[in-house]
């Protein structure tokens, strides 16, 4: 059944065809603007697909970063209060596409741009419950360079800890405890999964702690630290190192914890 025949500038929905002899069956919408002419004749039909427009391509989201972290711009960030920082770095609370972030910014410098490439080489191909998961970096061209991890409620394990100390007995015994398990099955995973531990120390290391009490280790390298699986190095001096590193971490939060702990009774001390 012919719909359209001997017809001239016919104009359907938003496509227009001129010289239209025969029959002519749309079975489909086209995707051409209102001011946008294409002349149509017999046998044109099946080729007619959807053309990517050129900015979109552009505008497309970069996935690699040399190592498969996702690039996160910059103006795709809202960042809302400054909560730590590290040798090099600053630590915040913000937003990406709707949902809350952990950001490390680093300072302007040098070595800015090694010392996050380092950060991520180290902290890319880890998978564990305790241990901070990147989200993705800023591009090599970027002004500032970052860092974007999930989310965690506190910078470190002191905070709940000390609070708890003031007002919740129970919750600082339970609290210690799950900081223990969490620690030790993070810095674990570390070692087994090769990250060099000899040239890194408690102040490599960020302890969050989320919502869900749940404690999470962040790794912050020094510029020649890198994933080390070498023949001349036994596993057992990798497993041994972990264990020292965990000791001194704890130690570490439950000073400061109750550093804050007096802190907030109002009581003066001293280092």
């Amino acid at each position: 059944m012919s719909f359209i025949s001997n017809a001239d500038h016919v104009a359907l929905r938003e496509g227009v065809y001129n010289n239209v002899h025969g029959n002519l069956n749309i079975v489909h919408n086209t995707f051409y603007g209102k001011k946008r002419h294409r002349e149509l004749e017999i046998g044109d039909a099946p080729d007619l697909l959807p053309i990517m427009d050129p900015k979109r391509k552009r505008r497309r989201r970069e996935k690699d970063l040399k190592d498969g972290i996702e690039v996160i711009q910059s103006q795709e960030l809202k960042l809302t209060i400054e909560i730590g920082s590290g040798p090099g770095y600053f630590l915040h609370a913000g937003e990406t596409r709707g949902r809350a972030v952990i950001v490390k910014v680093f300072n302007a410098g040098p070595t800015m741009r090694e010392q996050l490439e380092s950060t991520v080489a180290l902290s890319k191909g880890l998978l564990h419950p305790n241990v901070l998961r990147i989200e993705g970096a800023s591009s090599p061209e970027s002004l500032s360079h970052f860092i974007v991890y999930e989310s965690a409620h506190w910078k470190t394990a002191a905070g709940p800890l000390a609070a708890a100390l003031k007002d919740d007995l129970t919750r600082s015994i339970t609290l210690g405890f799950k900081m223990i398990a969490g620690l030790s099955s993070g810095m674990n995973h570390l070692s087994v999964q090769g990250v060099l531990l000899a040239s890194l120390g408690a102040e490599n290391f960020d302890i969050f702690l989320d919502i869900n009490d749940r404690f999470l280790i962040s790794i912050n390298p020094h510029i020649a630290a890198e994933m080390d699986v070498g023949e001349d190095r036994r596993p057992e001096d990798n497993t041994t190192r972990s264990w020292d590193v965990f000791n001194v971490l704890c130690s570490k939060v439950s000073f400061i914890s109750r550093h804050l702990d007096r802190m907030l009774n109002g009581c003066s001390f001293r280092f």
